[in-house]
């Protein structure tokens, strides 16, 4: 059988679902290419869409088969075969890429608005092992919404096995700072990072637990740079919570607001105080308001 792919974002970011199809259907003796309207003619085509803001592909030759479509960009809440999600991913898709990717939990136990994952995914629970994910190579991006609200045994036997085979993490969706304490502190200061530590402050609520966390980490002895996301709805909520990260030496990156369906684009203002933020890695916002920049 001759399976195709769409991966509707672009190639910038791994698309996992289509990496673990992709080697599913290798595993059954198929061929797997990139859909071209010109020179395939695939007898299957999966198409993966993550965010709804993303032009949908229309770009299908006639005569083709409908398309299998899924991923959140698409609102689908349809979840891979457990055959399929059990599959270590094809790397051969994204050559570009020499991370591995993956989730050692899935799921949330928060229910923040703005977020799907619960919805999606329900609550947290345990996916894989890090051994399994880092499939031979060094560096790994997890992509858990919330690795630490694991049972503790389950993150520390996690983060004690990336201590010792060397691997470097990136948690790329963030920590939850609420649930930072001592021990998970020496755990994740003691680990090795692809750069960041990475954390959330959404809600000015986040400050103190960002500045608890913060703390406990340079406390463990942990000097690696820590990164925190911005949720920019409110630009004086943001301001605030901008100021706080700046005064912890943490890397502020603001993320403009947009409600799920896509039909809202984020406002001006959040697109400048986004701007703002996240130039030069955030070295201009820590020499001058976004009053100054903006007007």
């Amino acid at each position: 059988m001759k399976i195709a792919l769409v991966d509707v974002d672009g190639h910038n970011f791994p698309n996992l679902a289509l990496m673990k199809l992709s080697a599913w259907h290798k595993v059954q003796g198929d061929s797997i290419e990139w859909y071209s309207p010109l020179f395939s003619r695939p007898d299957k085509i999966y198409a993966s869409k993550v965010f709804t803001f993303t032009e949908d592909y229309k770009d299908y030759a006639a005569g083709c088969p409908e398309p299998i479509r899924g991923g959140t960009g698409y609102g689908s809440m349809t979840e891979l075969p457990d055959e399929v999600e059990g599959m270590i991913p094809d790397y051969n898709l994204y050559p570009e890429f020499t991370e591995a990717f993956g989730f050692l939990t899935r799921g949330c136990i928060r229910k923040c608005p703005w977020c799907i994952v619960p919805e999606k995914e329900g609550n947290l629970h345990i996916a894989d092992d890090i051994e399994r994910v880092s499939a031979g190579r060094r560096n790994v991006v997890l992509m858990d919404n919330n690795f630490l609200a694991a049972p503790e045994d389950f993150v520390r036997t996690q983060l004690e096995k990336a201590i010792r085979t060397g691997l470097r993490l990136d948690f790329n969706q963030g920590l939850d700072a609420r649930l930072g304490n001592a021990k998970n502190a020496k755990w994740l200061a003691a680990t090795k990072w692809i750069r960041y530590i990475r954390f959330s402050c959404d809600t000015v609520s986040m400050i103190e637990p960002i500045r608890h966390a913060v703390r406990l980490i340079r406390e463990a002895g942990s000097r690696r740079e820590i990164f925190c996301y911005m949720l920019v709805q409110d630009i004086g909520d943001a301001e605030t919570r901008l100021k706080a990260l700046v005064d912890l030496g943490v890397t502020p990156f603001a993320q403009p607001y947009r409600d799920f369906s896509g039909n809202t684009p984020p406002g001006k203002e959040q697109r400048d105080f986004a701007r703002f933020v996240n130039v030069k890695g955030g070295k201009l916002c820590r020499k001058m308001k976004f009053s100054e920049y903006y007007h």
